[in-house]
């Protein structure tokens, strides 16, 4: 315990093999970035989209019809979240990447915290969206076990 007090009140150093990870890190956090802002886009652009390709194969006078503009409406707004979040993910990436540049290239210690700040809230996003995704697994799960156990799903 005593290990980590002594490097928590040491200052760290970022010495040129770091610096050149951290550029490199950057370098490919922005491309990343980019491209999730491009497929975002495209996620957004299908999620407003998809009403609209639905309800024009299948026809608005029948009670489908009308159930299918219900469920193409209701996969809109699920995709538009969808790229809602993941352009915020991008975001975040993309600025971690534009300060570390800054930091790296003026020398800034203040740009270079905002740069970590960014890349925190970036994981933070990522591990949270992980635990809900891994819970409605584990739920799909465990409603699969309780449908082979009760008889369900069996033939």
């Amino acid at each position: 315990m005593e290990y980590d007090q002594n490097l928590l009140s040491n200052d760290l150093m970022i010495d040129s093999v770091s610096q050149t990870h951290l550029k490199e890190t950057a370098m490919w956090a922005k491309i990343i970035s980019i491209a999730g802002f491009i497929i975002s886009s495209l996620i957004l652009i299908f999620a407003i989209f998809f009403g609209t390709i639905i309800s024009s194969i299948t026809p608005y006078n029948s009670t489908n019809g009308m159930a299918a503009a219900g469920v193409a409406g209701i996969v809109g707004i699920f995709y538009g979240i969808i790229a809602l979040v993941y352009f915020v993910c991008s975001l975040f990436q993309f600025k971690f990447a534009s300060k570390m540049k800054d930091a790296l290239q003026r020398n800034d210690q203040e740009t270079l915290n905002l740069s970590f700040q960014n890349l925190k809230a970036y994981y933070r996003i990522t591990g949270i969206l992980t635990i809900i995704g891994l819970a409605f697994f584990a739920l799909g799960l465990l409603g699969i076990v309780i449908s082979l156990t009760s008889g369900t799903l069996r033939h």
